[in-house]
């Protein structure tokens, strides 16, 4: 089923044979609990951005300027089904960051509702993104019960391919997802040159072998995510000679920073794994020994820096997620410590898309570009390389305050495709 959202915000149930039934749903808060005063509208963001509430009035004017956000039922990225118990009417809960983007485009004079995408429901969702201007993907792939991503993105394609702005379209968020998008931006500044994408098993055990020879390489996989499948690879100290299947390879997994040993053959073997199946690939690149000292994350709103994350891993770890007890520290884009990274990273930026494969087609409308240091330039200055890109549904549930940058962004993105 897909709730779908309406002008004037009525709300209409839907399963593959049609409406089932209309009810009038804004946007459905937590359940008041007994002796809880407090009125749901008054309950904002401090920031300026609504965390609960109602949408904001449909503004007047032209209907073709809309932008609906596309969610699906259910997942952990928002909260669970939720229903009174005296007129059985389900409240489908919504991200966060829904109604934030929602309002902050209706209170610019565009017309914005979510929608919710379902297997069951695609023809339904379908035609009413053609009536759109535009649609603003808040989905994870592969989370949700009753969607299947590629029906999801094919679906996505065909209506972008009927002129509806696309934010961000669906081989955006895959292209950039890939890890071989590191390959595919090595000549780049921010790229590393020895940088090997390895797509099937002849060629990763023909090349992986030459590569570790040279040093401490790094070997990621491009389905995992929290560091799964990303190994730091070095030849075990105290062995001499040419470096064959039988040479014993010290490894470090990021997921939890454990390690093992392995022979190059075994470890082959064990990661053939990440090569078979669908996006099956591993990315091989060169250690960068500063890891030590954390990945630096900069939050991009459309073309725009918003803010930018220092991810330091816990001591003598190298992973930096949450999990494994890293700790972030935030800092505004334009912090000096950070000039030549952003100097040069805001030089890249006109040639990611082009590098991708994507030449004509926007940059997402919120994605993340994670660093690492590498080595200092001639001056001493620092050097960063791009590490991971992510615009597969980017939250800013932390940062309601940027839900109108992300309606000025969006609607400047339609008025540029559009030419309003």
């Amino acid at each position: 089923m897909a709730l779908h959202g309406g002008h004037g915000h009525d709300n209409k149930l839907l399963s593959s044979s049609g409406y089932l039934s209309e009810i009038t749903l804004t946007y459905a808060p937590p359940r008041r609990r007994r002796g809880d005063s407090r009125d749901s509208r008054d309950c904002r963001d401090s920031r300026g951005g609504d965390s609960r509430g109602a949408f904001l009035p449909s503004p007047p004017g032209p209907e073709e300027r809309r932008i609906v956000l596309i969610e699906c039922l259910g997942g952990s990225d928002k909260p669970s089904v939720s229903s009174h118990d005296d007129d059985d009417v389900v409240h489908h809960h919504h991200r966060a960051d829904t109604l934030p983007i929602c309002n902050a485009l209706l209170s610019r004079g565009w017309s914005s509702y979510p929608i919710f995408y379902s297997d069951a429901s695609l023809e339904q969702v379908k035609a009413e993104l053609l009536s759109c201007t535009g649609y603003i993907v808040r989905i994870n792939p592969g989370k949700y019960d009753g969607v299947t991503q590629s029906m999801l993105d094919n679906m996505l394609r065909e209506v972008a391919a009927a002129g509806v702005v696309a934010m961000s379209h669906p081989d955006a968020m895959i292209k950039m997802g890939a890890k071989d998008a590191l390959v595919k931006i090595k000549h780049l500044s921010c790229g590393m040159p020895d940088t090997y994408a390895y797509y099937d098993i002849p060629a990763f055990k023909a090349q992986f072998p030459k590569s570790v020879a040279t040093g401490v390489r790094v070997l990621k996989q491009n389905r995992g995510s929290q560091g799964e499948g990303i190994w730091v690879c070095k030849i075990k100290d105290g062995q001499e000679g040419e470096v064959t299947g039988a040479t014993i390879l010290d490894l470090q997994e990021a997921v939890d920073n454990h390690k093992e040993e392995k022979t190059i053959d075994e470890f082959m073997t064990f990661c053939e794994q990440y090569i078979v199946g669908e996006n099956g690939q591993l990315v091989d690149q060169r250690f960068l020994p500063r890891i030590v000292e954390g990945e630096v994350r900069v939050n991009m709103i459309y073309e725009t820096p918003v803010e930018i994350i220092h991810k330091k891993p816990a001591e003598g770890g190298i992973s930096a997620t949450l999990a494994s007890g890293a700790k972030y520290v935030n800092y505004a884009p334009d912090d000096p410590q950070f000039t030549t990274l952003m100097k040069n990273f805001m030089a890249d930026l006109p040639t990611i898309m082009p590098s991708l494969g994507m030449e004509g087609m926007a940059v997402p409308l919120i994605w993340t570009v994670d660093f690492i240091l590498g080595e200092k330039d001639e001056d001493g200055s620092d050097k960063y390389f791009v590490g991971e890109f992510n615009c597969s549904c980017v939250g800013i549930t932390q940062q309601l305050h940027l839900a109108k940058d992300v309606a000025d962004a969006a609607i400047a993105i339609c008025t540029q495709s559009c030419n309003f």
